[in-house]
């Protein structure tokens, strides 16, 4: 799943990888879909420069995450995720806290990709805490932040229900001493709130889209992630453009 910003406001597409290639379906509110996703996984490739992505030349079935491990090695991003001290990514990057349903997390990334980035992880509320730093000193900050009781993480099934008020974090950041404007980041999308009660990881998804929050879909009554790796089975008789 990616977000890009559009007139109406942020707006997702879900992007496919193929043995070809890759294809992108823009999620249009009221679009209908009809598909399954199942417990399979396949490697969704690379990163082999910063904004681009070349498929798995093999598109390996994989046991987990969404890479395989010769496509993992490629990635210009593997060291900055692992937290390595020689990474090739440069620039200035930004420490922050965003608030999702009813836990706070501490997260890094460059200063440009603020609020985008809150947006991808399906954040209520979200504020800057820390700018203009470096990469290794970004991620030091973010493990002192964590190591008081901030998760870095926050799984897709505890994202749920969205809050509508920025308590947490404004408590969260008073305790810290951190000053920040705290923005409202579902008001950055085109997306009605999600109202769906159901959860489900797998299984068969249908009706017209109500809602995505982060990398969530929703038809009113069910939620469900769009996990990279995750393999969608295309309807019977029917080309990836009917989803």
């Amino acid at each position: 799943m990616s977000w890009k910003k559009g007139d109406s406001g942020y707006e997702a597409d879900l992007l496919t990888a193929e043995p070809s290639g890759f294809e992108t379906i823009t999620l249009v509110p009221e679009r209908s879909f009809s598909f399954e996703i199942v417990n399979e996984r396949r490697c969704t490739g690379y990163a082999p420069e910063p904004g681009e992505r070349a498929v798995c030349p093999e598109f390996r079935k994989i046991e987990s995450g969404s890479q395989c491990s010769e496509c993992r090695g490629k990635d210009i991003y593997s060291g900055y995720v692992r937290g390595d001290k020689d990474t090739d990514l440069d620039g200035s990057f930004s420490v922050y806290m965003a608030q999702i349903s009813k836990m706070v997390k501490v997260g890094v990334t460059r200063d440009r990709n603020i609020p985008s980035r809150w947006v991808e992880q399906g954040a209520d509320f979200g504020a800057r805490v820390r700018k203009g730093l470096e990469s290794g000193e970004a991620l030091k900050v973010e493990s002192r932040i964590s190591s008081d009781g901030l998760a870095e993480r926050i799984r897709k099934e505890a994202k749920l229900p969205p809050e509508d008020k920025p308590d947490l974090l404004r408590q969260e950041m008073k305790q810290r001493d951190f000053r920040g404007e705290v923005q409202d980041v579902q008001d950055l999308t085109r997306y009605s709130t999600m109202s769906a009660s159901g959860f489900q990881r797998s299984g068969l998804f249908e009706g017209e889209l109500e809602s995505v929050r982060g990398q969530v879909i929703s038809n009113g009554r069910l939620a469900m992630p769009l996990t990279s790796g995750k393999v969608i089975k295309k309807p019977e008789q029917k080309g990836l453009n009917s989803f």
